[in-house]
């Protein structure tokens, strides 16, 4: 057994590694982590740009929103400090006197509304009487449509009035010719 252990430490021995080679795959697995670092660390420099590329308009808009957010509240408020202001701070006597108002004001449109109906029948006999009315100048037109007669023996008597007028131009005009001698005779006539 002890045969068999020797020939089994021959075997470590000559399995075992010399410094100088430990040195060189010590090395070699250095420079295979460093080349796996860097290569790391590049892609995590690019992976940070591009959330950098959306981070940062991310924060901007996001700023921007907050101001907005901020200035909008802000006008409210001060807009509804205006309106506060705005409102009369004795309302609720005014709000009563109002009431008093349109008590007195329903109990005036009831007094209307009794008037409008008494209108109302007004109304209707005034209907009634316009109706009357229509009749008689429905009469009165028929009776005019009999003086047609009339109306031509007036025209006829319109023509011989303007011959009757022609007629007496006519005559004062001869008596003006008449007259010149008869101014003779009146100064020998006293």
């Amino acid at each position: 057994m002890t045969q068999k252990n020797q020939t089994g430490q021959d075997d470590f021995n000559t399995t075992e590694i010399s410094d100088e080679e430990t040195r060189y795959l010590e090395q070699t697995a250095l420079l295979g982590l460093e080349y796996v670092l860097s290569d790391f660390a590049k892609q995590f420099q690019k992976s940070a740009r591009r959330w950098e590329l959306m981070a940062y308009p991310a924060m901007v808009v996001f700023g921007l929103l907050a101001i907005s957010g901020f200035w909008l509240i802000y006008s409210l408020t001060k807009d509804m400090n205006r309106m506060s202001d705005a409102i009369d701070p004795n309302m609720g006597p005014n709000l009563s006197e109002m009431s008093k108002n349109i008590a007195d004001l329903d109990v005036t449109i009831r007094v209307m509304s009794t008037h409008i109906a008494s209108m109302a029948e007004d109304i209707d006999s005034m209907n009634a009487s316009i109706k009357s009315m229509e009749n008689e100048v429905g009469n009165m037109s028929a009776k005019l449509n009999t003086l047609e007669p009339l109306l031509f023996n007036m025209a006829e008597m319109n023509k011989s009035i303007k011959q009757m007028t022609y007629s007496t131009g006519v005559m004062s005009h001869d008596m003006n010719k008449m007259s010149r001698p008869m101014r003779f005779m009146n100064n020998f006539v006293p």
